[in-house]
């Protein structure tokens, strides 16, 4: 599977963020059992955008939660995106895929997202929840 959107050119690939090629085919999240519904979301973001876009979930909702709102009602489900800066598709709050995909196209495409950034215990969150997935 190649990492970067279909019909790149090597030019347009060399700019994109340097995503980090996947080590393994699968991935767990230590903190929840093998049949919790979460396990599915981390596997789908792992397919479409690997560790990294994996930590950028987990940083804006740890929980991944897909019902979860914030910034004072206006950051919206599972990455968090603001409603005063994006149109937000009726289809994303309804599907658990969806948000998944429409937050990975956001991401790829530079949309500037502020958990990775927290710094927790020192750490960028980034880093600092790295220790939370096992990949196999």
């Amino acid at each position: 599977m190649d990492k970067y959107p279909r019909g790149f050119t090597k030019e347009q690939k060399s700019s994109i963020k340097n995503l980090p090629e996947s080590t393994g085919t699968n991935i767990i999240h230590k903190w929840y059992e093998s049949g919790d519904y979460r396990q599915e979301y981390v596997q789908y973001a792992y397919k479409l955008g690997w560790l990294d876009f994996v930590t950028l979930l987990e940083c804006e909702n740890w929980l991944w939660n897909t019902k979860a709102i914030g910034d004072h009602w206006h950051a919206h489900w599972l990455c968090q995106m603001n409603d005063l800066y994006h149109n937000i598709p009726n289809e994303y709050f309804n599907s658990r895929q969806y948000q998944i995909e429409y937050c990975y196209e956001k991401y790829k495409w530079w949309t500037k997202f502020y958990g990775p950034n927290r710094i927790i215990k020192g750490q960028k969150c980034s880093s600092y929840v790295l220790d939370r997935f096992i990949i196999q």
